[in-house]
């Protein structure tokens, strides 16, 4: 068992998500959690030679010569890395996560062998296993990568959803050592209603020898930030979760960093909108501009931000939610104060990431979730 994890947070190999999960120190409680959505990051250039007329093309890069360094990079003890089965091909994703998902993702023997490639880092790395079942009807896929992984690295991960849990069970009990994890997606269902309704998996998961993680994503999918009420408590968001997991018959939550789940669409126009997490009273506060003009993440919601009554509760607080080592906080004090641009949704997306962050890390600090 892993007595030290507490929180594992879930990144996508996207660009903002990739910037807050190789900057941000998780130190040793929290194992951040990368799905690998893509085999490279980018596409090889093409560069010219001053000297000759001929251009030169740079090598393709490979999957472990972007992952290894990305992983080994980040500043936490463990992680876990899936390449996420549960994640469904659609038309309208970009070209390369598509292809991704169609060649290697979707193929357990092709999934293995690139989750293989990581193995230089088998102390640091805990690959996710996931049933093909819903896939492609294989029987017995979670024994036989576990067989097969379990000789390239130290721990493993078993996922599985609420609705495939009784499905899945009896393949992850032949095979999970106690320094292993389960994790569970608790999907859509309500945490905390009628939890009786909830008692056989309850109790399924304590009986399992191995490090239990229940994961949810807190905020809504439909979410949009049009439809937020500007200063207001977006009364769709459910965190509960990080009160709640210890009773569900877990020893560790996790969820998706304060943001809301990518679709992994290709996306649309921009609207300018910001969901800002109030430590105090873990609800979340939804902010949005006029016009949907990129000048309005800097006067409008920046400025209502500051003036807020969660900023001001998290300033007041004991812990130092507000402090210099949030690093999402300190940008909008500079945005604030002309010293850096705030025209960039992107921005803003890991403003919320890395302020969620760390005042979930500073709860961990305190002692909150002994």
């Amino acid at each position: 068992m892993d007595h030290q994890l507490i929180y594992v947070p879930v990144f996508k190999s996207l660009q903002e998500e990739q910037k807050v999960l190789q900057s941000f120190d998780f130190q040793d409680r929290i194992y951040p959690y990368l799905e690998i959505i893509k085999e490279v990051d980018r596409k090889p250039s093409i560069r010219k030679n001053p000297e000759r007329t001929a251009k030169k093309v740079t090598p393709p890069k490979t999957f472990e010569h972007v992952y290894i360094p990305i992983i080994r990079n980040i500043k936490a003890r463990r992680v876990f890395v899936d390449l996420p089965v549960h994640i469904k091909s659609r038309r309208d994703m970009k070209p390369e996560v598509l292809t991704f998902l169609q060649t290697v993702v979707a193929n357990r023997a092709n999934r293995t062998d690139f989750m293989k490639k990581l193995s230089p880092l088998s102390k640091k790395v805990i690959p996710v296993i996931s049933s093909y079942y819903a896939r492609t009807a294989e029987a017995n896929s979670i024994i036989l990568q576990a067989t097969e992984l379990r000789r390239h690295f130290e721990n493993l991960a078993f996922r599985t959803s609420y609705d495939s849990f009784s499905r899945d069970l009896n393949q992850i009990k032949s095979q999970v050592l106690p320094n292993d994890y389960l994790i569970l997606d608790w999907e859509d269902l309500p945490l905390l209603n009628k939890i009786s309704q909830h008692s056989e998996i309850i109790e399924s998961l304590r009986e399992l020898n191995c490090t239990i993680v229940i994961h949810k994503s807190a905020v809504p999918s439909d979410i949009t930030n049009t439809g937020l009420d500007h200063g207001e408590v977006i009364d769709t968001i459910d965190n509960s979760l990080i009160n709640a997991y210890k009773g569900l018959g877990a020893h560790c939550f996790s969820d998706f960093c304060g943001i809301k789940k990518h679709n992994l669409g290709k996306g649309g126009r921009i609207s300018p909108g910001f969901i800002y997490y109030d430590a105090v009273t873990n609800k979340f506060y939804g902010y949005k501009g006029v016009n949907q003009e990129l000048y309005e993440f800097e006067t409008i919601i920046i400025p209502a931000i500051l003036s807020s009554e969660a900023t001001a509760r998290m300033l007041e607080s004991e812990i130092d939610f507000l402090g210099g080592t949030n690093v999402g906080w300190q940008t909008i004090n500079r945005i604030s104060n002309n010293l850096e641009s705030g025209q960039n949704a992107g921005k803003f997306k890991k403003i919320g990431m890395e302020h969620y962050l760390h005042c979930l890390k500073s709860r961990i600090d305190n002692g909150d979730f002994n």
